[in-house]
């Protein structure tokens, strides 16, 4: 089963370690975990601190840019000829810094998703949060700018990490499909990194998809992450939004849990067990083709 991945912090490892080989590394993702696991794509985010604020901020993501043309530019598994494709994408648009036209330089770099927060506020807007004072919070008028700027562009907007007041804005705001990147489901486990059913609805409504991360905090609430508990995530996704908004977001190289497979190389194992549980067809939209409808 061929697999398309919606996030993954590899980028951020040759931050911490200027020698980190994509060739074969001890994280979750190298060149030879992709193309063991079956890969047809793989999201790479560039991921800023939060407390990276202003024009730092954007200095940083010319590093890590210059990061992902390494890797791109050196590794055949992202050959034009190779069926592995690598996706650019941004977490946290503090880069953006407040003018509009940097999000040209977003495009014309090739970034395709652009996650607007992490888990700080930034120029755009604010985070999740189990506080209700804050959890309402709107976007700033900035980042509804932004957001209305981005239906003229190519790039999609990701909604994870983003608040309650924020989502209900790019909700409103957006005119084509937007996306959660690496979230799971509230219902199964009430995290404000998770989105409610309402949500799920609103992103499967709009033509957009949810990638379920692999991270157990997120999927239980434990330091263990089962099969199963990926499965009963995909399982309500789909009960609530339908077979067209369910894909995988692992957040590879970004947490640290139990995992019921060592890396990227191991992710049939996963398939398998979602072919089991909802036949190829489904298994294929979930999989992969959905995340192909979006990305192209």
């Amino acid at each position: 089963m061929k697999i398309i991945d919606l996030h993954c912090d590899t980028l951020y490892k040759f931050f911490e370690d200027k020698n980190y080989s994509f060739d074969e590394n001890n994280g979750h993702i190298s060149k030879n975990a992709l193309i063991k696991g079956n890969y047809m794509s793989q999201c790479f985010a560039i991921y800023t601190p939060p407390e990276i604020k202003e024009e730092k901020a954007f200095d940083f993501f010319k590093l890590q840019f210059e990061n992902y043309l390494k890797i791109v530019d050196k590794s055949q598994t992202f050959a034009v000829n190779n069926k592995i494709k690598a996706i650019l994408t941004v977490e946290n648009g503090e880069l953006l810094n407040n003018d509009i036209e940097r999000v040209k330089v977003l495009e014309e770099k090739g970034v395709e998703i652009l996650g607007l927060i992490h888990n700080g506020e930034n120029c755009l807007g604010y985070p999740h949060s189990m506080d209700n004072a804050n959890a309402y919070n709107p976007l700033k008028q900035f980042g509804k700018e932004v957001i209305d700027y981005l239906n003229s562009t190519d790039i999609i907007a990701d909604v994870s990490h983003l608040n309650l007041g924020g989502f209900s804005d790019v909700a409103e705001i957006t005119k084509k499909p937007f996306i959660a990147t690496h979230s799971a489901c509230r219902e199964i486990l009430d995290h404000s990194r998770n989105l409610y059913d309402y949500q799920i609805k609103q992103i499967a409504n709009s033509g957009g998809i949810v990638g379920v991360p692999f991270y157990s905090y997120f999927l239980n609430g434990t330091g263990k992450t089962e099969i199963i508990h990926i499965i009963r995530h995909l399982e309500h996704l789909i009960k609530v939004g339908g077979e067209e908004v369910a894909a995988l977001g692992t957040d590879f190289d970004g947490m640290e849990c139990e995992l019921p497979f060592k890396n990227a190389g191991d992710m049939q194992i996963l398939t398998q067990a979602i072919i089991e549980k909802f036949g190829n067809n489904t298994a294929e939209k979930i999989c992969y083709k959905n995340a192909l409808r979006i990305l192209g």
